[in-house]
């Protein structure tokens, strides 16, 4: 029953690892570039969060792993350094101040596009290589395609994920449907639009749906499928699921030298093939890194085409 399934679901808070980057700073300038290098010595991993200690302790020894096979490029150390939101990031690496960034592809293609940093590898975090998003919606509410949501409101994540706010809004976009942001599950939604607004965590997503507050939701395949209790898939219905993109992308910084950036490539690309490598891969919560199977262009090219049709709303 959906509202016995409600303290099931309230279980899955503290479960749902896969939420994209928590990012709500309004945009700002794209910063000048510079001909900045890295710091000498110093090889600087970047990462955006609120849990500034935690996220070091998982970071730091890929860091020193990798500073430990560069030193033929200068690099004797490596430096975590955590950024409190996605604007910030962007003006370090613009800077030159962050050499590495990982992320899932909407906040790393905001940054690539607004730096020119440059994505160079597929990160396997959690050990998925790849996700997409799902449209759900509860199987009583008489909601059966993406098209029967005209007129209603449904639940996104946040504006910078990819899985809860770019393949969503891109893959409504290209079927021709009029997806209109709203500022609560509460406002009127005209018959010709289907409003959306941000619930800001999957699992509030999940019990917005439950409820009723909205009538449909998003989440990535990965959190419905192994953190929604069975009983409550059940009750939901599955209106459509987004095509694959990689679940997080490896940026370089503008201007690194190609041969570090080279060895820097090749150092994590060969992590899962040593003892010691794998080690420090599972410290990072990753499997491994790989190339981007269709290759890079055709990849990025398909992943710009989805953030730029989200840019355009």
């Amino acid at each position: 029953m959906i509202r016995q399934a409600q303290l099931s679901i309230l279980s899955i808070s503290l479960l749902t690892i896969f939420a994209a980057v928590a990012c709500t700073a309004s945009p700002t300038p794209t910063p000048v570039l510079t001909d900045a290098v890295t710091p000498t010595g110093v090889l600087v991993f970047g990462d955006i969060s609120d849990e500034a200690a935690e996220t070091i302790n998982g970071t730091q020894p890929i860091a020193d792993y990798l500073a430990a096979q560069l030193g033929d490029y200068g690099i004797s150390r490596a430096e975590v350094k955590i950024a409190p939101d996605l604007d910030t990031m962007v003006q370090w690496i613009a800077d030159g101040e962050v050499d590495l960034y990982f992320d899932s592809p909407y906040p790393a293609l905001v940054i690539s596009q607004k730096t020119g940093a440059e994505p160079i590898l597929r990160r396997w975090k959690y050990g998925v290589s790849a996700y997409h998003t799902l449209f759900f919606a509860r199987a009583d509410a008489g909601i059966t395609t993406v098209a029967d949501l005209q007129g209603h409101m449904i639940a996104f994540e946040e504006s910078f994920s990819t899985s809860g706010y770019m393949l969503p809004l891109s893959y409504l976009l290209e079927q021709g449907l009029n997806p209109v942001s709203k500022e609560s599950p509460e406002v009127t939604v005209a018959a010709d639009e289907i409003g959306y607004t941000f619930s800001t965590a999957d699992n509030t997503t999940i019990q917005w749906v439950v409820s009723g507050r909205v009538v449909a939701g998003v989440v990535d395949n990965v959190t419905y499928e192994l953190f929604v209790p069975e009983e409550t898939r059940q009750e939901f219905v599955v209106l459509a699921e987004t095509e694959d993109v990689p679940r997080q992308l490896v940026l370089v910084r503008p201007g690194m030298d190609a041969d570090l950036k080279a060895a820097i490539k090749s150092g994590l690309l060969t992590m899962d093939e040593t003892e010691e490598g794998r080690a420090v891969l599972d410290v990072f919560l990753t499997t491994e890194f790989d190339e981007f199977p269709e290759g890079a262009d055709a990849a990025l090219a398909r992943m710009r085409t989805l953030y730029d049709l989200a840019q355009s709303r």
